[in-house]
């Protein structure tokens, strides 16, 4: 597909899902299975963590869709911006920023072209890379948000995503990629980051004390680890020079 096409795909998705697609947009992390909503609200404490995000922190979260995680961060006395290349998208940030009253900046840009000035202590990709084959575009937007010394923060699916999102990419028309770990570091290195960390998200559900359950709670980071290049998110943290 060329990359017009693509893009305008990527713009018209929130239109073509219909108003069903768009209710479940502007509920998101809710109104999904309980796992499923569970483990957006857990990906949002790992953000808060991995990213140190306390009052006064600058983030800006690039293909931020409908916002919900700026929303939560501002929330959390961050000064949040957020960026997407869909004016729908960004329509419902708003509507939704301001209905829980909160001030926060979302505008409609490209992903691929943003320069931000190096103000932000903070960068989140959520998500978001995968919906662009030019990866190294989005990380160099990255680099130009950040401050010297700014973090990075990176949760992608894995390789598998080429194939798991095939049906939305025949339906709608948006990219459904996948890039590995070791793909990333390299285009993150290019791109002007250090000090590339990554994480492995292996606490997604509670244990009770029965013997096996305590088994498994033992033995699932050795297991998550040899079989992260399979079936695990990829989260990456990285330092602006």
């Amino acid at each position: 597909m060329a990359g017009d096409e693509r893009k305008q795909a990527e713009i018209d998705y929130p239109i073509a899902v219909g108003e069903e697609g768009r209710d479940w947009i502007r509920g998101k992390p809710f109104g999904n299975d309980p796992r499923e909503s569970a483990r957006f609200l857990i990906d949002f404490g790992y953000v808060l963590q991995l990213l140190d995000l306390h009052a006064g922190t600058s983030l800006v979260e690039l293909g931020c869709g409908s916002g919900w995680m700026t929303r939560f961060a501002a929330r959390h006395g961050v000064h949040a911006e957020g960026y997407d290349i869909s004016p729908e998208m960004i329509e419902i940030a708003r509507e939704q920023a301001a209905a829980e009253g909160l001030d926060i900046r979302f505008e409609a840009a490209d992903m691929e072209q943003l320069d931000l000035g190096r103000r932000f202590d903070t960068c989140l990709l959520y998500d978001a890379l995968h919906h662009s084959p030019r990866a190294d575009l989005v990380l160099a937007s990255a680099h130009r948000a950040l401050k010297p010394g700014g973090r990075l923060l990176l949760a992608e699916p894995n390789w598998k995503q080429r194939f798991q999102g095939r049906d939305a990419s025949t339906e709608y028309g948006v990219s459904e990629l996948g890039y590995s770990p070791r793909k990333l570091k390299k285009l993150l290195r290019e791109a002007g980051f250090t000090d590339i960390r990554r994480f492995h998200n292996n606490r997604k559900r509670l244990f009770s004390n029965s013997p096996r359950e305590t088994a498994a709670h033992l033995a699932e980071p050795l297991v998550y680890r040899l079989l992260a290049p399979f079936w695990t998110q990829i989260w990456l943290r990285a330092r602006a020079v």
